[in-house]
């Protein structure tokens, strides 16, 4: 339990401006903003397992097969390899990032794992004829059994990207509609992995976690931190 002045110096903590809209959803009432404010952070947690084997799987598969198509691990160095002004900023960042972090030098495998969802992502948009430089001959085969136009991918793609920068910079999520949020990434991720999908499906504690929200807020189930 905890006291209203308690409260009041939690949401000091907070910031009073990052705090009102968990105030908001709530009518006022501080306390059940106080818990809205927990569960949101065990959502995002939750969501974080999730996004992680998706990006971890969706990055490895893309570089796998733009390996084979360029015949060389460091692909995005190739001459036949055009990348947009945002693509080769976001590979040169990442090799700068890499020279400092590592002072022995770097493997693909190192860039693999620090360029941005953002720049995997990006590879199935227009880009500079990414179509025919990477989706038709190579990113298409990343996703079994799509049968979509790549444009229509993309947008959903995009969409978790997004998701997952508002959960990476602690931003609430608890006004979305999560069941659908989770209903995409499982979908996107039975395209690239079904093994981890279903695995997901078996163990992933978001179906429990989403089913306790109205518990935690009425007081009935105690909040997790």
């Amino acid at each position: 339990m905890v006291t209203v002045e308690e409260v009041k110096r939690i949401v000091d903590a907070i910031s009073v401006e990052r705090f009102q809209p968990y105030l908001d959803d709530c009518g006022g009432d501080l306390l059940m903003a106080l818990r809205l404010y927990c569960w949101d952070g065990e959502a995002s947690r939750a969501f974080l397992g999730a996004l992680r084997d998706f990006e971890v799987a969706m990055r490895n598969s893309f570089h796998a097969r733009l390996s084979g198509r360029y015949g060389r691990a460091d692909w995005w160095d190739s001459p036949r390899v055009r990348l947009t002004t945002k693509g080769t900023q976001q590979v040169d960042s990442a090799k700068q990032a890499l020279r400092q972090e590592l002072s022995h030098g770097f493997i693909p495998g190192d860039m693999v794992a620090k360029l941005t969802l953002g720049f995997w992502v990006g590879l199935t948009g227009r880009g500079q004829n990414y179509e025919m430089q990477f989706w038709n001959p190579a990113l298409r085969h990343a996703f079994r059994g799509y049968q979509g136009r790549r444009g229509t991918l993309q947008q959903e793609l995009d969409h978790v990207r997004r998701f997952r920068n508002r959960i990476g910079h602690h931003e609430r999520i608890c006004h979305r509609h999560l069941e659908k949020d989770y209903e995409t990434l499982l979908r996107l991720m039975d395209y690239v992995s079904p093994e981890k999908a279903s695995l997901h499906r078996k163990f992933s504690q978001i179906p429990e976690v989403l089913a306790r929200r109205p518990l935690v807020l009425a007081g009935s189930e105690p909040v997790r931190l």
